[in-house]
């Protein structure tokens, strides 16, 4: 296991953050590949790739407008005579094929010879496409959804025309993207889209029933529709329509002008023309460059997309899945071991540069999932660098800890706060300290008699007794130096008391010393001095070490140095602040080497054994 996740701290950290970020997002490719949680964002992103443009002008629509519905009324009263002179109309004018996007589902009760009119104009004419519906919940079949129950022209209308459908269903956000290229119902009877039944009879030909779909393709006489799940086209939106001169993608002719016949025939000659309803207050179905969008204008974007062949497809599911997964991979191997910067800098530039491409791709007639691979991605990313984080900071505690074995935990906090404000550099400060030398007597001629490694585990033994000792009171081990330890208190923090503490350091330190089996070959001297020290970095550049320097300290050195074994001296300073708290007895003045004059020095007296002092608030 070790060597799976590599022989370093670092190897494992990476490698685990690689783990974690790949499971993280191979986890969201499968989610969103089976609940499809942000297909409505995607839908969003694409729908603004739609451009308006030029539409074919062989689409026209004959808009039945406020103005037509002020005149006439609604349209469910109106006499089926203006329909039937729409038709004739049109049909005189040379359309090629009149698509009319009303559906008259049962006879008139108010002008039966209106619906007389109607079939027969559409009769006569040939040239007309008239809607059915399927209603209810539809069942999806590869071939195209089939309703249990579906509406129709009354009968009479059904001689001379071809029935094709005008279900538009939309998709979880209401708009109306796709259109099945046909439908059934239960009874087996198929009815091909209104914008395919058109097209085929634009080209003098009605379509085949059922439609040829074969491996999720339409053929239309030459050219192939690429088809979605459940056998539907999507569509290539070029814009509304609108009355000339309007800028619109296509053209709109006023009804009551076309029924009249008042209008250029040349504007409908050869044509499909379309006739709908497109007043404000009728329903309306959102759609892509069409926030207020009529059927009739969706219908014409259908037959727009298949007249020129501008067939547009969705990349499917597998696609998405492989490129999130692609993108979950790459952030996993590489981002973990760049700096977090770094990491959020390519992440943002790879998605812009997606972003391009997938933009590239609309234009080339393909959508390309925007959301999912990028959120797979950032996912990915941010799992990697909130592990790089989390261990980071967990390793920097390791590192502490053990850097607390090297120099005391205080130091080694002191000075990783410090390096982390940048404040890590030569120098320090004078203030009070108070600092403990220790060391054995006679460790030369006990060297050269003892076998080095029995020498060493002495003094580690002898080492876990003081520095137990000396950290319980509060004390910073600041270095060892072959048989001497040397700490200091009240530096880098203010400790109360801190004199006090360090003689009982040194005190409880002697007795615990004098329990071990081999105390009487390797006995401590003790010196303990207080005073005004500078408290910092020293060295280079390049190494430093946190240490207190100055007289006071050089005085405790002095003192350890001429304590006899069993002994801990201390010098005037300390004596002051631990009267009337430990017993001690003045010394003769000692000629000390090193040290002008005579110092006055004070032995402490051995009491029964003190408990630990309590220190580390502040003065």
């Amino acid at each position: 296991m070790r060597s799976l996740f590599g022989n370093s701290i670092r190897e494992r950290r990476l490698r685990i953050a690689s783990l974690v970020a790949l499971v993280a997002g191979v986890a969201f490719g499968f989610w969103a590949q089976v609940f499809d949680p942000l297909q409505d964002v995607q839908n969003v992103i694409a729908d603004a790739l739609f451009d308006k443009e030029t539409a074919s002008p062989n689409v026209v629509v004959v808009a039945i407008n406020d103005g037509a519905l002020s005149e006439h009324g609604r349209i469910g009263e109106w006499s089926r005579s203006l329909h039937a002179e729409t038709v004739d109309s049109l049909t005189a004018a040379g359309a090629r094929t009149i698509f009319y996007d009303i559906l008259f589902a049962e006879r008139s009760r108010i002008d039966p010879e209106g619906d007389n009119a109607l079939a027969r104009a559409i009769s006569d004419s040939g040239l007309v496409v008239l809607p059915v519906a399927g209603d209810g919940e539809a069942k999806e079949t590869d071939s195209g959804p089939v309703f249990g129950e579906m509406t129709l022209p009354f009968e009479a209308l059904r001689d001379g025309a071809t029935l094709a459908h005008v279900n538009l269903p939309p998709d979880g956000d209401g708009r109306v993207r796709t259109v099945p290229a046909q439908i059934s119902d239960t009874d087996g009877n198929t009815y091909s889209a209104a914008s395919v039944a058109a097209v085929y009879r634009q080209f003098g030909r009605d379509a085949p029933v059922p439609l040829s779909i074969e491996g999720g393709e339409l053929d239309l006489f030459g050219r192939t529709a690429p088809l979605e799940d459940g056998a539907a086209f999507r569509i290539n939106y070029a814009g509304p329509a609108r009355p000339q001169g309007q800028g619109g993608s296509f053209l709109a002719l006023p009804f009551d002008e076309v029924r009249t016949g008042d209008f250029d025939p040349s504007l409908v000659a050869g044509k499909i023309v379309i006739v709908g309803a497109m007043a404000a207050a009728l329903d309306v179905q959102p759609a892509p460059l069409l926030d207020t969008a009529y059927g009739a204008e969706i219908h014409a974007n259908a037959i727009d997309t298949l007249l020129r062949d501008r067939f547009i497809r969705a990349t499917g599911g597998v696609t998405t899945f492989l490129t999130t997964i692609a993108l979950v991979v790459m952030a996993a191997l590489f981002l973990p071991r760049w700096r977090p910067l770094y990491s959020l800098a390519t992440v943002t530039g790879f998605i812009v540069a997606y972003a391009l491409f997938g933009v590239y791709m609309f234009s080339r007639g393909w959508i390309i999932e925007f959301v999912d691979p990028p959120v797979g991605l950032v996912i990915a990313t941010v799992v990697a660098l909130s592990y790089s984080v989390i261990s980071e900071r967990s390793t920097a505690r390791e590192m502490q800890e053990l850097f607390g074995r090297y120099v005391s935990p205080q130091v080694a906090r002191a000075l990783v706060d410090r390096a982390d404000r940048g404040e890590l550099k030569l120098g320090g400060e004078l203030r009070e300290v108070t600092v403990l030398f220790g060391d054995i007597r006679g460790f030369t001629p006990l060297s050269a008699r003892t076998p080095p490694h029995e020498l060493v585990a002495l003094l580690n033994e002898h080492f876990d007794v003081i520095i137990s000792r000396i950290m319980e009171n509060g004390g910073i081990i600041n270095k060892f130096a072959g048989d001497s330890v040397m700490a200091f208190w009240n530096a880098p923090d203010d400790q109360e008391g801190h004199a006090l503490a360090a003689c009982r350091a040194a005190l409880q330190s002697q007795d615990a010393l004098e329990k071990l089996s081999d105390a009487p070959i390797a006995r401590w001297g003790f010196g303990i001095s207080t005073g005004v020290a500078l408290a910092g970095n020293v060295g280079s550049g390049k190494r430093l070490e946190y240490t207190v320097i100055g007289d006071s300290v050089n005085l405790g050195a002095r003192l350890c140095g001429v304590a006899p074994a069993g002994e801990v001296w201390i010098n005037v300073n300390t004596r002051e602040q631990v009267t009337g708290l430990l017993e001690v007895e003045e010394l003769p003045p000692q000629p000390i080497k090193g040290i002008e004059g005579m110092v006055t020095a004070f032995r402490l007296q051995r009491p029964v054994a003190q408990e630990p002092l309590e220190v580390g608030g502040k003065r």
